[in-house]
């Protein structure tokens, strides 16, 4: 399915409600995004062959971009998976040690805010 179907279908199944609105969704590319090309609602997946990066704004507000390594060398890692509607789910929960204080989980496109986040919706 094109890109712009899987939008509208999403978008159709979020307004009536058959599905939560999503927070996040994915957009691959095979070069690391300059910081004005992650925007709001996105996270862009890195893959040059294989999974590298997830970059997205937090959702906390702070407006920092944060950067997850999907190597599977490397550590601290994350894995994320789109479903066929685009939405990531995110393993494990992501922390910001900054001002910002937050602690989520990214499951099916939604941020799923721990009790110990600095920030909660």
């Amino acid at each position: 399915m094109s890109g712009m179907i899987i939008k509208l279908l999403r978008k159709s199944l979020e307004i009536t409600r058959i599905i939560p609105r999503s927070d996040l969704v994915v957009r691959i590319t095979s070069a690391h995004p300059a910081p004005d090309q992650i925007v709001p609602g996105e996270m862009t997946v890195v893959r040059d062959g294989v999974d590298k990066w997830a970059c997205f704004r937090c959702p906390g507000g702070c407006g920092e971009t944060i950067k997850l390594s999907l190597s599977k060398n490397k550590r601290p890692k994350w894995t994320t998976v789109p479903d066929w509607l685009k939405r990531p789910s995110v393993s494990p929960s992501v922390r910001q040690l900054n001002d910002c204080r937050c602690h989520f989980w990214i499951r099916q496109g939604r941020v799923d805010w721990c009790k110990d986040s600095g920030r909660r919706s």
